[in-house]
């Protein structure tokens, strides 16, 4: 969360520029964008959502993991070139209002508000499922709530996470996942009887089929979006036109590396997945239990719930708050959300929204059978689409707009990635099933409905540029 006072900014945002007199010093390197984008990104995410991955792709996690950062990596540079030309901003729905109009930016902008929105609920559930994987005779619901109240209390406080805390819950999430990794390694040496480290375990023609793997992807994919929060850091960088592209490469590369470590891991230790048969949400504390015993499985259920239910939670509330401060400053959201509040600094009335949503979504979510593995791919149906409109802008600003066609590094960066960018983000997205395909496509016609009401029925004007 910003502090404007004259000092410094530790959480800065798109929207705090739209505040009159703020002033922002550049002071972050790459380092600094790595480290705090790793911080929000949960090294250890893939834990969470490994059952899933491995059902859908066949037992060949990895691969799911690996082709979601083939479409990350695209993304990356698209993002990075658009900073260039856009260096005070960071987000894709102003990128998208500049190249393609106000009607598509705004669509942009609700397609971002259907992941943030969503993601508070996912993480409470990714949480709740965790704990409940210990303390099976606490419901679901009841520590979903418990880890709402947490995040709630301490959004509407004002009380600020300190960098140095959240550095301490990046260096425990690795030394977690450093653990498994050597005890796995062991087991597997150990027992070559039932675990080995066969590159079926990446990739089995046999048990390959497409629509299993891309199903897998759009689970999976889930541990890489918000890399573009980097972008957000912009103003704040020592370099802002190449610092936060490189801090996005570092970072997409590093949480690759650990992605995938984890999950081959993991998969050689139980190739047939029968520690976890019928317990996919609770798959990665099963496999760790079997690699160390009951002591690792709660290391890694309670680093996940901590990691995902309180430290994410509060980085995302933020966030999404900031983010309806933008859209509301801009004329898309009520103007009771555009409003900051001097004791907390923060968009006090957003956060309280975002609070009764989180709750509303909870409720349904649990009474309606929607399952953790749904409501992640709905938030990542709103993200991979927002990705695929980032995209396409690369196309057509450059390329088509601006001209810049002259060279081999110009038909790359401005068609060729952007392009394969955009039909993987595209493809995934209509993997993400028929639940998550309805709830995106509903979400957008009310979108639409809801701008055309704003500009020809109250003739608001709508500026996200």
């Amino acid at each position: 969360m910003p502090e404007n006072n004259g000092a410094t900014v530790t959480k800065p945002t798109v929207a705090t520029q739209q505040k009159q007199g703020d002033a922002f010093k550049a002071t972050l390197t790459v380092k600094d964008m790595v480290v705090w984008g790793l911080i929000t990104m949960v090294p250890i995410s893939p834990m969470a959502v490994y059952g899933g991955v491995f059902a859908d792709s066949g037992g060949m996690p990895t691969l799911a993991f690996i082709i979601g950062f083939v479409a990350v990596l695209f993304s990356v540079f698209s993002f990075g070139i658009m900073i260039q030309h856009f260096p005070s901003s960071g987000s894709i729905f102003t990128y998208v209002s500049h190249v393609f109009g106000k009607m598509p930016g705004f669509i942009a902008g609700w397609l971002m508000l259907l992941q943030y929105l969503v993601s508070p609920a996912m993480v409470y559930l990714i949480a709740a499922i965790a704990i409940h994987s210990l303390f099976p005779d606490i419901p679901i619901l009841a520590l979903c709530f418990g880890f709402l109240a947490i995040v709630a209390i301490v959004s509407l406080i004002g009380m600020k996470t300190a960098m140095v805390v959240n550095k301490v819950a990046l260096v425990a999430q690795l030394v977690i996942l450093a653990l498994f990794v050597i005890f796995g390694v062991i087991f597997v040496v150990q027992h070559p009887e039932s675990a080995n480290f066969s590159p079926k375990n990446l990739f089995n023609p046999d048990k390959f089929q497409l629509g299993g793997t891309m199903s897998a992807v759009s689970l999976a994919v889930m541990s890489y979006v918000g890399f573009g929060a980097i972008a957000t850091l912009t103003q704040e960088a020592k370099d802002p036109k190449h610092g936060p592209s490189r801090a996005m490469m570092v970072m997409a590369i590093l949480l690759c590396v650990l992605y995938v470590l984890q999950c081959f891991i993991a998969t050689s230790i139980d190739p047939s997945g029968a520690a976890f048969a019928g317990n996919t949400d609770n798959a990665f504390y099963a496999v760790a239990k079997v690699a160390a015993g009951p002591w690792l499985m709660i290391l890694c259920a309670v680093g996940v719930a901590l990691a995902q239910g309180v430290f994410t939670a509060i980085a995302q509330q933020n966030s999404i708050a900031f983010v309806m401060f933008t859209m509301a400053k801009g004329g898309c959201l009520p103007k009771f959300m555009a409003k900051m509040n001097k004791r907390t600094n923060s968009p006090l009335n957003a956060v309280i929204f975002i609070i009764c949503l989180s709750i509303v979504l909870t409720l349904i979510f649990q009474f309606s059978g929607i399952n953790m593995n749904t409501v992640v791919k709905i938030s990542n149906f709103g993200a991979l689409s927002t990705y695929t409109l980032l995209n396409l802008s690369v196309i057509v600003f450059c390329w088509v707009q601006l001209k810049e066609r002259k060279g081999a590094k110009a038909v790359f960066m401005h068609l060729i990635f952007p392009a394969l960018g955009a039909i993987i983000c595209f493809a995934i997205m209509l993997s993400v099933g028929d639940v998550a395909l309805a709830v995106g496509a509903i979400f957008i016609l009310i979108g639409v409905v809801y701008y055309l009401v704003l500009t020809k029925v109250m003739k608001r004007e709508i500026n996200l540029g």
